[in-house]
């Protein structure tokens, strides 16, 4: 079961603790969830089940959005990986930083999180629906449970009637 000292789990999203317990439930511990959703979220659980914490950013899609909306000349584009990081016009330039960019962001930041907690070898899962558009570009390895949080919250659901 999930266990948290940083703040009351109350005040804790449903989605952030349905991944915990999916992540608890499913993986080895420690680990790092990256689930990206409406916002990009990393979850660090350590090696007793306890939610440490997490990073919330901008999700992919509305970054895009702002971007799109904000810059008059700028078209919405899809999210694919174009065949280069520097992209030779707008579109691929666009895709280019939503793809690689959150890649980059996702390798960087699960690096420092395992650096600052001394986490040596979390279990990496993946899970939202912005995360296959970008997990071929991260150069870390990470599983993709497309289920995540549907198996925390069955895993709640099943704790709760026993």
């Amino acid at each position: 079961s999930l266990k948290c000292d940083v703040l009351p789990v109350k005040h804790l999203g449903a989605d952030l603790i349905c991944g915990c317990v999916g992540a608890i439930e499913n993986y080895a511990l420690p680990a790092i969830v990256v689930d990206m959703g409406t916002a990009t979220k990393l979850l660090a659980i350590d090696e007793n089940g306890f939610f440490l914490g997490c990073v919330i950013a901008p999700g992919m899609k509305i970054s895009l959005n702002a971007l799109t909306e904000k810059a008059s000349l700028l078209p919405e584009i899809s999210l694919t990986a174009p065949p280069h990081v520097i992209g030779t016009d707008t579109i691929e330039c666009m895709q280019s930083g939503a793809v690689f960019g959150n890649a980059a962001m996702i390798d960087g930041l699960i690096k420092r999180i395992s650096e600052e907690l001394n986490f040596e070898s979390p279990s990496l899962i993946a899970t939202g629906g912005y995360v296959k558009h970008v997990l071929a570009a991260c150069e870390t390895k990470l599983v993709f449970d497309e289920n995540l949080i549907l198996k925390g919250l069955l895993a709640i659901y099943r704790s709760s009637v026993s």
